[in-house]
C-alpha cells in the first residue's frame, strides 16, 4: 500500500505557531478567567485551543489541530499557565503523526506554569514518529510545591511495519525556587531505539506530581518510579498502543 506524505514546500521555513492558555482566578469572585490565543503564519498549522466548558474555577480545553501536522519545518509552541487555586483539564481529540521530513525536522515545545493550589490534568494522545521523521520536543514545567499535575504521554516509533522515526525529547520539571524534580533527555531513532528499548515501539508515560497525601500509593506498583523530591512516574514499553497504555493507572491518577 502506498502512503502519501503531505508536502509543505510552499509554506514558511521559519514560522512558529504559538498557542497560549491562561487560567487565572478572578479577584472579584470564585470564578476564573481564561484567555485562549494563537499566533501563527497563515500557511502554518496551529493548535487551536477550544473551550469545552467552565464551572467556577475549573475549565476544560481541547487542543484541535488546524492543518496537517507534523511536517518538516513545523514549529509548535505551547505556553500554559494555571493560576492560583484554578483547575484546568486539557484533552486532545486525536493523536499526532510526524511524517517523513526528508532530512529536515519539526519542533514541539511546551511550557507549563502551575501556581499555588493549581491543578492540571493533560490526557495526551499518541505521537507517532513515522519513518524519516525528526521531532525535537521539549517540556519545561515549573510548579508550586502544593500544585497538582497529572500528565500522560505516549510515543510510537514508526507506523505499522515501518522503521521508526527520530524523537529527541527534553523534559525539565522544577518546583518554584526549588530543586529539580525531573530532568530527562530521551533520544530514540532507528539506531538507538533497539539498543535502549529492544523490540518495543511504544513508550507510555504517566507523570503525577502532587502533595504526598494525594498520591495513590496502591496505584500500579509495577513500572513505577518514585521521584526523590516527590511524585511518581510510570513508564511502560510495548509493541501496541492499546496494550501498553495503562488505562487503570491513568484513571487512578487523574
Amino acid at each position: 500500500m502506498t502512503t502519501l506524505t503531505p508536502d509543505r514546500s510552499a509554506r514558511t521555513q521559519d514560522g512558529v505557531s504559538r498557542t497560549t492558555i491562561r487560567l487565572v482566578p478572578d479577584p472579584a469572585g470564585d470564578r476564573a478567567r481564561i484567555r485562549l490565543a494563537t499566533d501563527s503564519h497563515p500557511k502554518c498549522p496551529v493548535l487551536r485551543p477550544m473551550l469545552l466548558d467552565t464551572v467556577g474555577s475549573r475549565a476544560r480545553v481541547s487542543l484541535v489541530p488546524e492543518g496537517a501536522m507534523l511536517l518538516a519545518d513545523d514549529h509548535i509552541d505551547l505556553d500554559i499557565e494555571v493560576g492560583t487555586g484554578t483547575r484546568l483539564e486539557i484533552v486532545e481529540p486525536a493523536g499526532t503523526v510526524a511524517y517523513d521530513m526528508r532530512g529536515r525536522y519539526a519542533t514541539w515545545d511546551v511550557r507549563l506554569h502551575l501556581g499555588s493550589g493549581a491543578s492540571l490534568v493533560w490526557a495526551g494522545e499518541p505521537l507517532v514518529a513515522s519513518a524519516g521523521a525528526d521531532v525535537r520536543r521539549s517540556m519545561s514545567i515549573v510548579l508550586a510545591p502544593d500544585a497538582r499535575l497529572a500528565l500522560r504521554e505516549t510515543l510510537v516509533l514508526g507506523r505499522y511495519g515501518e522503521w521508526p522515526g527520530r524523537v529527541r525529547q527534553r523534559t525539565r520539571v522544577h518546583h518554584v525556587g526549588g530543586a529539580p524534580v525531573l530532568v530527562e533527555d530521551l533520544d530514540l531513532d532507528p539506531v538507538s531505539a533497539p539498543a535502549l528499548i529492544g523490540r518495543h515501539r511504544v513508550v507510555s508515560t504517566v507523570l503525577l506530581l502532587a502533595p504526598p497525601d494525594e498520591v495513590p500509593i496502591e496505584a500500579a506498583r509495577h513500572d513505577r518510579f518514585d521521584l526523590e523530591t516527590g511524585g511518581i512516574l510510570w513508564r511502560r514499553l510495548g509493541t501496541d498502543v492499546h496494550a501498553t497504555v495503562d488505562s487503570g493507572c491513568w484513571a487512578a491518577v487523574r
